[in-house]
């Protein structure tokens, strides 16, 4: 039992002492992946196989899968927080139930406001105006933009793509709520620095992206339960600072070798077809044609008949059985798009299209950054392939509709001038009648008098006769 208890004791050293190692070495990574070299120590031009392409990406932070360098920007912020292999080796019981601070927790309280919205929106127009009429990629406008704003391009494919929305929204003369969008702005960076100032810490006072270490995880390297011992003659500083120059180099030649997603129409780009396929195409084609040869010329429509209905669309993937048994259990790269599918709609029979193809059960894996962004990407190139306005960029609400509106009022203003005019003409006709009939009635008092008058001066006369 002692040397049992003995055995975890010197257990729980090894692990802690293997936890602090690891963390050293880590912090040395750090400080040497903050000196490390370019790909070329020589200051060399920087080339790229397609012409728009014009910067040159500094390397980010790597997704969970390891496939993207630039996954998520370097963490750039005015508020601490605890590194993130600290944070995966913090001690797991305490005293406590919570943090004592942002820093310690790894929390980054930030928000993204309307305004700084607008101010990518409008970087993305600005883009790709000057652009016109040259091969263009929204994927690689949505790197540029993250790099530029320190943020994901997948968030910003998010904001554009809202924008464009908006827009259009705005277009159709709906009513946005500004003022609540405002009002909501104000109150959670209120409540951001109330929440720092509670702390005694900085706030960032702007939005950053949150580093792959918040999950506590930590590095999957030095998540590995096995220990390797290693002399002390072994220069251990050496080897992690050669690795990091070349994992950078290597990282380096992955972002500059990308090749981004040209904007293409996908109703114009029709998919790859097999040999067999081809042969099949021209053999019902050559069926189609003894068929019409065949029938009869003098059959015309009946008088008074509806004009033909549009056909179904009819979709066919062919398959060649034989080459499936014998791939069927070797190890091979799935293509993005399948091959080998043919449409046939109105008696034509033809190799289907990239958009047709999406729209089937054979459609290919779908790229969210691409899915993010497809109607203002769809909107771009309806401007510039077929000259379409008002799909694309800023747009303003139709006074149309305010024209009525003003109309209105101005017949309802003249309805009430009408009004008070015959108000008016009538209380001068009532005044009118008023003066005349005061008028009549002094002449009629008038009368009466002096007919009191010369009756009074008869009975005198009478009287002195």
């Amino acid at each position: 039992f002692c040397s049992s208890l003995g055995t975890m004791a010197s257990h729980r050293t090894l692990s802690r002492l293997s936890s602090h190692r690891a963390v050293a070495i880590r912090r040395l990574t750090r400080s040497f992946s903050s000196q490390a070299p370019r790909l070329d120590e020589e200051d060399q031009e920087f080339k790229h196989p397609q012409e728009f392409v014009k910067k040159q990406f500094e390397p980010g932070e790597w997704d969970p899968f390891g496939k993207d360098p630039l996954f998520k920007p370097p963490f750039k912020s005015r508020a601490k927080i605890m590194s993130a292999e600290d944070y995966a080796t913090r001690p797991l019981v305490g005293f406590e139930e919570e943090f004592d601070s942002l820093r310690d927790a790894m929390v980054t309280l930030t928000w993204l406001d309307a305004g700084d919205c607008d101010k990518i929106y409008g970087a993305y127009l600005e883009i790709m105006s000057k652009s016109t009429g040259k091969k263009t990629s929204h994927e690689y406008v949505m790197r540029l933009l993250a790099s530029k704003y320190n943020l994901t391009a997948q968030r910003v494919a998010a904001i554009v793509q809202l924008a464009h929305r908006e827009d259009q929204h705005r277009k159709s003369g709906k009513k946005i709520w500004y003022g609540a969008q405002e009002y909501v702005d104000a109150k959670v960076k209120e409540h951001i620095r109330t929440a720092y100032s509670e702390y005694g810490e900085v706030d960032p006072q702007e939005f950053v992206e949150d580093p792959m270490g918040v999950t506590g995880m930590g590095d999957p390297e030095t998540l590995s339960g096995s220990m390797l011992e290693i002399n002390d003659l072994v220069d251990v500083d050496g080897i992690l600072k050669d690795t990091l120059v070349r994992e950078h180099k290597e990282t380096r030649l992955k972002i500059d070798g990308h090749i981004y997603k040209e904007d293409v129409d996908d109703n114009k780009l029709h998919i790859n077809l097999s040999k067999e396929t081809q042969q099949l195409m021209e053999k019902a084609r050559s069926f189609s044609n003894t068929e019409e040869s065949e029938r009869r010329g003098d059959l015309k429509p009946a008088p008074g008949s509806h004009p033909r209905r549009n056909r179904w669309k009819y979709v066919a993937h062919t398959v060649n059985t034989r080459e499936a048994k014998k791939n069927k259990k070797k190890f091979y790269l799935k293509k993005e798009i399948t091959d080998d599918i043919l449409v046939e709609q109105d008696g034509d029979l033809r190799v289907a299209t990239v958009a047709e193809v999406k729209e089937t059960c054979w459609k290919p894996k779908r790229n969210f950054q691409e899915f993010t962004f497809q109607d203002v990407k769809a909107a771009w190139l309806e401007r510039t392939l077929r000259g379409e306005t008002g799909g694309w960029g800023r747009q303003e609400a139709p006074k149309k509709e305010e024209e009525p509106v003003m109309e209105a009022a101005a017949a309802e203003e003249g309805d009430v001038s009408e009004e008070k005019e015959a108000s008016e003409e009538a209380t001068e006709e009532e005044s009118s009648e008023e003066a005349v009939s005061t008028e009549e009635a002094a002449d009629e008092e008038s009368t009466k008098e002096s007919s009191d008058v010369d009756v009074a001066e008869g009975d005198s006369d009478d009287k002195k006769e």
